[in-house]
């Protein structure tokens, strides 16, 4: 099966949403909650805040699983005392329909792009980049986000691709400098992207052994 990697930065967690891993995904959102809000913090203040935390993470990996998504990426842990506010959706596309030729592919997207697409490379791939601004009615806040799409080919593989989603929660500006550092962020982390097949690929009980240690 071919799939693609990233490099995350430290205090970044993957979260699968393919359906043979959700005991994996529960576990893994309750492992994030109890980072974010730990055991140490007073019962009655933090209460409301793990049920909150948990009900998000669950609604937009939900979200992310009934859109066929690989996984979901995001910041568990503060940047500079802030909490980045953005998540990134990962998704392999295969559709035997497409055009074998990805330059078809990229330059349909990217006329309906307009302005708003570039035309690039990622992990020596053809791709595009492009950028929108949402309304974030769905998320039920009042301002708008920043959405950044990227089709990724994947090498001698007609048909396949990587979608990555990422959106960057906004206070109404949205060219304010702390959304582009996020964005840039987003954008550095897109540029680690590397396509390998994987053949051995572990069972939902391996990765639950592997995750066990962290619990203890």
């Amino acid at each position: 099966m071919i799939d693609f990697e990233l490099i995350l930065p430290e205090g970044w967690v993957h979260i699968p949403t393919t359906p043979e891993l959700a005991r994996v995904r529960a576990k893994m959102i309750e492992a994030v909650v109890r980072t974010a809000l730990p055991d140490t913090l007073p019962r009655d203040k933090a209460g409301p805040w793990r049920r909150v935390l948990r009900r998000e993470l669950t609604d937009a990996t939900d979200e992310a699983s009934r859109q066929s998504a690989r996984a979901v990426v995001l910041p568990v842990r503060e940047f500079h005392g802030v909490r980045l506010p953005g998540t990134m959706v990962l998704t392999v596309l295969e559709d035997a329909d497409m055009p074998d030729d990805p330059k078809l592919v990229l330059d349909a997207i990217l006329a309906d792009a307009g302005p708003d697409g570039v035309a690039l490379e990622v992990g020596g791939c053809p791709a595009a980049r492009v950028r929108q601004i949402s309304d974030s009615d769905a998320l039920k806040r009042k301002a708008p986000s920043v959405r950044v799409n990227y089709y990724v080919a994947a090498p001698d593989t007609p048909g396949v691709w990587a979608l990555l989603t990422f959106t960057v929660l906004t206070d109404g500006d949205v060219e304010a400098e702390p959304v582009r550092a996020v964005v840039l962020l987003f954008d550095a982390i897109v540029g680690t992207l590397r396509w390998a097949d994987r053949i051995d690929v572990p069972t939902e009980e391996e990765v639950l052994e592997i995750l066990e240690p962290h619990d203890a």
